[in-house]
């Protein structure tokens, strides 16, 4: 063998170098792996088919072991007879009598006879002065002494009781939430917030902490705009916010007070307060 063929040649080739290839143990080596892998392929291909054909029998024993017969009679049911033609259809059902009446009588409105009393012509003042007034009409001496008597009781006395008329009397001391004229401060809000802005100082735990927010306030203005009854509502900034807010609106000046019905009065109200840091 060449020195050039050396190095393409296989380990078989090698080996039979010089010798006869054509049949024998050189074609025998040369087809073996092509053979192994065939009758591997063929050997899965028959266990695979082994395999299924044993699952599927044990899966349809089941399903045919599952069924019941069921016995079914069958019943022969006779024709109909026949319809015979020209035969009118079958009269329908009575028809239920209607329920009885309740008995009735007859409504006749009333007639009112107009009866016509008899009239007494109205007595002339001019008779009283020759005849004593009395129930009827009676004819007398026309010469005899007129006599008008008075009794007692002909005067009824009618007792005029006093009628006490309850007046509603207004709590002075109620507090409003609500009324005609909203109290104000002096000069007008814009005025309040810069009032606040000057009097009021950022507690140094809030700013030392970064913290920011707002402080409702609840109040009550009163019928002399004085401001009493100061409380925190809620504190969404801490470190002595509320506390701050506190101090700023008992500070603050008289306002103008609120009025219901012409009248001051006393009315609550809602400050919210801003602590906010400068960037």
């Amino acid at each position: 063998m060449k020195s050039e063929e050396i190095l393409k040649a296989d380990m078989l080739d090698l080996i039979f170098d010089g010798r006869n290839k054509e049949y024998g143990a050189y074609d025998l080596r040369r087809r073996y792996p092509n053979a192994v892998a065939k009758a591997l392929l063929v050997g899965v291909l028959i266990a695979l088919a082994v395999l299924s054909y044993s699952i599927l029998k044990d899966r349809f024993a089941d399903l045919m072991a599952s069924d019941t017969d069921v016995e079914v009679n069958l019943t022969d049911l006779e024709a109909p007879p026949p319809m015979k033609e020209n035969e009118p259809p079958p009269p329908p059902p009575p028809t239920p009598p209607p329920p009885p009446e309740r008995a009735s009588v007859q409504y006749v409105p009333p007639v009112i006879k107009e009866v016509v009393a008899n009239e007494t012509a109205v007595t002339d003042v001019k008779d009283l002065e020759e005849k004593d007034p009395g129930v009827k009409t009676v004819e007398g001496d026309p010469n005899a002494k007129v006599n008008i008597d008075i009794k007692s009781d002909a005067i009824g006395l009618v007792e005029q009781k006093e009628k006490v008329v309850a007046v509603k009397v207004e709590d002075d001391n109620k507090v409003f939430t609500v009324v005609e004229q909203q109290p104000e401060f002096p000069g007008g809000q814009g005025a309040m917030y810069k009032w606040i802005g000057e009097n009021l100082k950022y507690p140094s735990e809030a700013r030392n902490n970064g913290l920011q927010g707002k402080v409702i306030m609840q109040f009550t203005v009163e019928k002399d705009g004085s401001i009493s009854s100061v409380r925190v509502v809620r504190d969404a900034v801490g470190g002595g916010a509320g506390d701050e807010a506190n101090r700023v609106v008992k500070k603050m000046p008289n306002w103008k007070p609120g009025r219901q019905n012409g009248k001051s009065v006393r009315v609550q109200y809602t400050l919210p307060v801003t602590f906010k840091l400068e960037e």
